[in-house]
């Protein structure tokens, strides 16, 4: 008799049926809807109607307007300060820049002045390029279009399906959400610079942010299942087993590599080093295409792209329903880890059979960064000291700049 008159009790709404964290059945079906609607607006940003998307410019402007409409479907806009699409937006100048970060959140269920940003930068770089293809904040406009699609197109397309799975639970998440779009990030990350000293929720009260930048891209035809986390141990061991859980879920291999591997030139630099707020960074680094007219719709990997939305989207799920926040950790001091130095062979190891996409200088140089670096691994973990996080370091640096120099194409 008490049991049935709890159940007519919640079914008119006096208390959820559910408060516990969602179900794993009702996450996995939410998780289908994170890629939905991705392909279609990574397409329209790196169109040329968007003319690369610089921060303070007509097609800015434009790109606001259509991720404004896109945010207001999913949640309510942040800055409560104004109204109608101005609520989205959090105008700014910062170093000499203007522009304004687009902000909506998805509020909590139970703890809703507690959140989890989930973040891309949605500003790109014009026409600032070169008769080489190759683009540049440095350059002046003028040249052809720099699309960015997989820098950051892509990005924005993942918060958005972030946003859109979310709202395809059972119910709210325990704590909001905020589905951030920042810009001005090729000037040197100047919006997030901006928020997190002007935040519009407090930072004590952001237990995580999750930070999507070059999404849908694959390094070389080797490393097309391939992935990266970065930083996940600001959040000490628990946000690194939050990150595995959601990657555990998709068939995507995300390795984990350590703070310093983003070489703070993303977003997710502010968050961790003014904000100190725990924070992962995803992304696929920097190859052939990236900040090159060549970064069109053509090469994005949409199916991995997919992949990606829906690890996003497990996370920032998980985040959202934790009893347990993870506690903000300083970088590691020493840099790197003997986990970074495995985690770097094994993608020199497995794009070994990709050598002849490089010059043969940069051939020699990568063999012998990967005989370094294997060196170090099979040395073992109690011999990792100063002098092979700096081999580890080098290597990466190396395999990175080579990789930038590989012609931009479709894998």
């Amino acid at each position: 008799m008490r049991l049935a008159c709890l159940l007519a009790v919640a079914l008119l709404g006096g208390i959820p049926l559910r408060t516990a964290a969602a179900r794993t059945s009702d996450v996995d079906d939410a998780a289908e809807k994170a890629r939905q609607g991705v392909r279609s607006i990574v397409k329209r940003l790196s169109g040329q109607v968007f003319r690369g998307r610089d921060n303070n410019t007509l097609e800015s402007d434009r790109a606001q307007r259509l991720l404004i409409r896109k945010l207001s479907r999913l949640g309510s806009g942040l800055n409560t300060t104004a109204a109608g699409d101005d609520a989205f937006r959090q105008p700014f100048e910062q170093s000499g820049q203007i522009g304004s970060n687009l902000l909506a959140v998805i509020r909590g269920r139970e703890l809703p002045d507690e959140s989890v940003i989930v973040g891309a930068h949605y500003d790109h770089l014009d026409s600032r390029s070169l008769a080489s293809g190759r683009c540049s904040i440095a350059n002046p406009p003028g040249g052809a279009i720099c699309p960015g699609a997989t820098d950051n197109a892509a990005g924005v397309g993942v918060v958005l399906g972030v946003g859109r799975a979310l709202t395809q639970l059972a119910q709210p998440p325990r704590r909001s959400v905020i589905l951030a779009l920042w810009d001005a990030e090729e000037d040197g990350l100047l919006g997030s610079l901006y928020y997190v000293t002007h935040p519009l929720v407090p930072l004590a009260k952001t237990i995580a942010y999750v930070n999507m930048d070059i999404q849908g891209a694959d390094l070389l035809p080797t490393l097309r299942n391939i992935s990266f986390a970065v930083g996940a141990e600001t959040g000490g061991s628990a946000l690194g087993a939050f990150v595995s859980q959601a990657v555990a879920a998709e068939k995507l291999e995300t390795l984990p590599v350590s703070f310093i591997f983003g070489q703070l030139r993303s977003d997710y630099a502010n968050f961790v080093l003014r904000g100190r707020v725990p924070t992962v960074f995803f992304s696929d680094s920097t190859g052939g295409c990236y900040h090159t007219t060549g970064d069109t719709f053509d090469v994005v990997d949409t199916r991995k792209l997919a992949t990606q939305s829906r690890i996003a989207f497990r996370l920032t799920a998980a985040l959202a329903e934790t009893t347990a926040p993870p506690p903000f950790r300083d970088p590691n001091p020493a840099l790197a880890t003997y986990a970074d130095a495995v985690t770097v062979n094994r993608v020199f190891t497995l794009s070994l059979p990709d050598q002849p996409l490089f010059t043969p200088p940069d051939q020699a140089t990568l063999l012998q960064a990967q005989h370094d670096v294997a060196a170090v691994v099979q040395a073992g973990p109690q011999a990792f000291g100063p002098q092979q996080v700096g081999t580890v370091l080098n290597a990466s640096i190396l395999g990175i700049d080579a990789l930038t120099r590989v012609p931009c194409q479709r894998y």
